[in-house]
């Protein structure tokens, strides 16, 4: 057995010398040579014995891939191709956002008026909780239209057969970097379009025979666009770049997939040296058209995945977070401080409506809630009217339900019997009233406000400050990206409970609202930083299954740092230098791009192509 295994060994040791020699002396790798030989002493046989009458027609197939696999039309073909898709599915369908809102906001309204009824200042937390989860979800669900048209587009390029193009492709500029013409797969499916996902990226990589090329596409598959990204970056865009929103998204599919590269060239060259490679073989199948009936099925497919996940993981991770931004509580000196404020605003409201007002009796003690409620109801259902004759039909069901209050909400001016009446202390109420309703939404956010500082996710994302505002990165956005460490479809989720208004507007109308003094440049770097951020829990520990607990551990550490690298550099950069957020991100773009062909001609290893 030992002389055995000495002979093993020095005949490995001997392969590996004539290796190294052969590389020496050829510049190329022996594996290539080998095949290369191989294909053509097979040309030569099948010339010698196989005599063709004619020559073959070129296929359709072959006619287009003239183009599409073409040295220098192919890239372009391919830019173009992901920049449609980000137009159709990003562009038009954020517009499509603006129709499924105000459903989703009017089922949270309707769940909102089965659950208990709200207090002046402290809600209950049977209604508290729930409302907190369901903005959480609703926040997340409204780009739905998004991921329809995502997942259509993803799913006739499937069907076509240009998946298999792109690796022939990429594959050119992936043995720069330490990656293979496999690797294209696994980051496709991770999110190169923006919406894939990491776990089955992943996974995808077990086919990849090369072990470094293996092993660096795990590491990077991760800073893709996962699906679950999409919400926060359309949320920011929305926000500070609606008006270059294909190239905002064009943007961040192409500076992560630079990051990435680089990373993997980095990697290769040090933490993967040792690693083996081998060759890159790859049959690209013939074009077919997409059926209606496949691109809808896989389209549908994915949309129950997505929602599957948002009603398990994501409702899971809400109810933590929201016991982790309430408690502690505010204790019982607080508490007395905010209910001495209710009582003197509700005393103030009183005064200004004068003591002898016709509407005191009717808006006194627990009535004054019913009252508030009220007037939520009526202006909520006035939104979706239009239409004089709607308009009419409105104000009579509300007068039939309480015409005290109908006659406040309307400042004194109805009609009764065709004709116009003018009530000047409905009006001296109602004024009283707005005065109080300012107060009153003032009190419940601070309240809420000191409720999720002095929490224990609060104190966390308050300690991290001194160090994230360097990034642009208030305690608030501290809390919601880490949050979004279990899965980040959290991060909007949680922000959409973080920034809760009593209106019930959209999460960007919310937070614009809270945080007058951010900017393009803010934006900027969240985003870049949720690019760079570490896989969620589930990817984690599909790369311990992969690729050991040691890379799994690897996967979380260096995305934080890197992220946090990135953007302090943009955020405190640009500032620094005075420019915009789109100039900013103009000039990271170019830098990083220069990075990556400088890596890309450090000491590139041949393999078989």
């Amino acid at each position: 057995m030992g002389g055995q295994s000495k002979r093993g060994e020095d005949v490995s040791s001997y392969v590996a010398r004539e290796r190294d020699r052969f590389l020496t002396e050829h510049g190329e790798a022996p594996e290539k040579t080998i095949a290369q030989r191989c294909y053509e002493t097979a040309g030569k046989i099948v010339r010698s014995c196989v005599k063709r009458e004619k020559e073959s027609r070129k296929t359709l197939t072959d006619r287009i891939d003239q183009i599409a696999c073409h040295r220098f039309l192919g890239p372009i073909v391919l830019l173009v191709t992901i920049y449609a898709m980000y137009e159709l599915s990003i562009v038009q369908g954020y517009n499509l956002t603006n129709y499924t809102w105000p459903l989703l906001a009017a089922f949270r309204n309707l769940i909102a008026s089965i659950l208990p009824p709200e207090n002046f200042a402290f809600d209950p937390l049977l209604r508290s909780m729930p409302l907190a989860v369901i903005d959480g979800i609703f926040a997340v669900l409204n780009y739905l239209p998004i991921f329809a048209i995502l997942f259509a587009l993803i799913a006739i390029l499937e069907d076509t057969g240009y998946m298999a193009r792109m690796a022939f492709i990429l594959d050119r500029v992936f043995r720069y970097f330490g990656l293979h013409g496999q690797s294209v797969l696994p980051l496709v499916l991770s999110g190169v379009y923006i919406g894939g996902c990491a776990i089955p990226g992943v996974m995808a990589c077990r086919a990849i025979k090369d072990e470094k090329a293996r092993l660096a596409t795990i590491l990077v598959v991760p800073l893709m666009n996962c699906l679950a990204k999409i919400p926060f970056y359309v949320f920011l865009i929305g926000m500070f770049f609606a008006a270059y929103k294909g190239l905002v998204m064009f943007f961040i599919a192409t500076i992560t997939i630079v990051v990435a590269l680089t990373v993997s060239k980095i990697l290769s060259l040090t933490v993967l040296k040792r690693k083996e490679s081998a060759p890159f073989i790859l049959e690209m199948p013939p074009y077919h058209i997409p059926t209606p009936g496949g691109v809808g099925r896989r389209c549908l497919e994915r949309l129950w995945l997505f929602v599957r996940k948002i009603t398990t993981i994501v409702i899971a991770v809400m109810i933590i977070i929201y016991v982790f931004t309430h408690l502690p509580g505010l204790n019982q000196e607080r508490k007395v401080h905010y209910e001495n404020q209710v009582n003197q605003a509700t005393e103030t409201f009183h005064q200004g409506m004068g003591k002898d007002s016709a509407y005191a009796t009717a808006l006194a003690g627990p009535k004054l809630m019913e009252f508030i409620a009220y007037n939520e109801d009526y202006k909520g259902a006035k939104r979706g009217v239009k239409g004089k004759e709607a308009e009419e039909a409105l104000d009579q069901k509300f007068q039939e339900r309480n015409s005290e209050f109908f006659k406040i909400v309307k400042k004194g001016k109805y009609r009764v019997d065709g004709k116009t009446v003018i009530d000047k202390d409905a009006r001296k109420v109602q004024k009283a009233y707005k005065k109080l309703e300012r107060e009153r939404k003032k009190l419940r956010m601070s309240i809420k406000d000191e409720t999720i500082i002095g929490s224990w996710l609060g104190w966390l994302g308050r300690s991290l400050e001194p160090v994230t505002r360097f990034a642009g990165f208030n305690w608030r956005i501290n809390i919601g990206l880490i949050s979004s460490f279990a899965a980040k479809e959290n991060v909007v989720g949680v922000l959409g409970s973080i920034y809760r208004s009593e209106k019930g507007e959209k999460l960007e109308e919310r937070v614009a609202e809270k945080e007058k003094d951010w900017t393009p440049l803010h934006a900027l770097a969240m985003i870049l930083f949720m690019a760079m951020y570490p896989p969620c829990i589930p990817t984690l520990l599909m790369i311990q299954v992969e690729a050991g607990i040691k890379w799994m551990l690897f996967a979380v550490i260096y995305p934080v740092v890197l992220g946090a690298a990135i953007a302090i550099l943009v955020f405190s950069g640009g500032n620094l230098l005075g420019l915009s957020g789109l100039q900013t991100m103009v000039a990271f773009y170019a830098l990083a791009v220069a990075v990556m062909v400088t890596m890309a001609f450090i000491k590139r290893e041949p393999r078989i192509a």
